[in-house]
């Protein structure tokens, strides 16, 4: 335990420590290696070590990712409560053939106990590589475990980066939306005839607040100005506070 004089530190004190060192460079060892000197710093530097489930950063390889599936399932069974402390969920894909995951019970089970949680994830990123993008390989599949999940109820916060065959629906999957960071990305197609009604007609749209995009024109069109099959946008004006672009893409700043 904590001897003089940092066993007078106050919680709030701690709090703050952890909360500096998870904003230094290398933080996860750092909040591991500060977890480890004294337990007074381990619940706090747990909030901060568990916030983000990273499905796989290194490579987004189908043996990658799975490897981290296990890992994270593996941690959970030896302790459910850390499920409480995950507010970001991060895939990075890189192959083509990634509808397998979506159905994946590994997956499925580890969603399930966020949705136990008092608090459960609020913020979802999508993402390839640079050289790899991530193909959505079943749009129609991936919206309809989105609009199942706790996801449909409780995403505030959706990054899409290096992504292809990102489907409008997506957007729609999540009413309480509001703030949106695209980062080359591209539409999956223009007509949505083969989407079922329930993805496309009658939903609400999300009153987005923050948009953020660069080199994502083709989903960007489609936001503001949606195909026959929706009713209404994507992008309301009136609801919209920040637009962030890059003003040295022509392409972008027609889109508006």
């Amino acid at each position: 335990m904590l001897n003089p004089p940092l066993s007078l530190l106050s919680d709030d004190l701690i709090a703050y420590i952890a909360e500096h060192v998870a904003k230094l460079p290398f933080h996860d060892k750092n909040l591991c290696n500060l977890s480890l000197a004294d337990r007074a710093f381990t619940q706090f530097c747990q909030t901060h070590i568990f916030r983000n489930l990273e499905l796989n950063k290194s490579s987004g390889t189908r043996k990658g990712i799975f490897k981290e599936l296990e890992k994270a399932r593996k941690i959970l069974n030896n302790k459910p409560s850390f499920a409480n402390r995950v507010r970001v969920v991060e895939l990075a894909i890189s192959h083509n053939r990634n509808a397998w995951l979506f159905n994946d019970p590994t997956l499925i089970g580890i969603l399930q106990l966020f949705a136990k949680s008092p608090i459960p994830p609020h913020e979802l990123h999508f993402g390839g590589h640079a050289f790899s993008p991530f193909t959505l390989e079943g749009p129609i599949l991936v919206v309809g475990r989105l609009m199942q999940s706790f996801f449909s109820q409780t995403l505030t916060i959706l990054h899409l980066t290096e992504c292809q065959n990102v489907p409008l629906p997506l957007f729609l999957a999540c009413p309480r939306l509001r703030e949106v960071l695209l980062d080359n990305v591209e539409v999956a197609e223009e007509s949505y005839d083969k989407y079922p009604d329930k993805q496309c007609c009658g939903r609400e749209s999300p009153a987005l607040e923050l948009l953020n995009y660069r080199d994502s024109q083709s989903l960007v069109k489609q936001m503001i100005t949606p195909p026959p099959r929706f009713h209404t946008p994507v992008v309301l004006w009136s609801k919209l506070r920040v637009l962030m672009l890059s003003p040295h893409e022509k392409e972008e700043m027609a889109c508006l």
